[in-house]
């Protein structure tokens, strides 16, 4: 699949049975696959932190689901998360213990929103 197919959104929410699941927020369906680090594309990182990504292709906290990623926002994230935008300008850089930090993505109906990348994908 090229990285143009790829649909990038949040997944959302759906009970089956008395127990929540991750759901696609377009097909509905229950999203089988576990939750990992499926890749999209560096361009769609926003901000600065686009020329600080190593690669072309970044992996999210989220699900894969057929053409989407589904990524998931820090706060449901289940990682220890380091948020960048904490520091000051200025500041040296930081030696970060937490594995994981967000980014600002460009999702594919426009809106911008924070995803959880590994830590050494960037450079803080």
């Amino acid at each position: 699949m090229r990285s143009d197919d790829i649909v990038l959104r949040r997944p959302i929410a759906r009970w089956v049975a008395g127990e929540k699941h991750a759901a696609n927020p377009v097909t509905k369906d229950v999203v089988l696959d576990s939750v990992g680090t499926p890749l999209i594309p560096r361009r769609r990182i926003a901000g600065v932190h686009v020329d600080r990504v190593n690669s072309e292709m970044v992996p999210v906290r989220g699900y894969r689901d057929g053409r989407y990623v589904l990524a998931i926002a820090p706060e449901h994230a289940s990682v220890d998360v380091f948020d960048p935008s904490e520091r000051d300008p200025g500041e040296p850089a930081l030696d970060v213990s937490e594995p994981w930090i967000p980014l600002v993505a460009v999702f594919t109906a426009g809106e911008r929103g924070a995803v959880v990348v590994p830590r050494k994908e960037v450079e803080l």
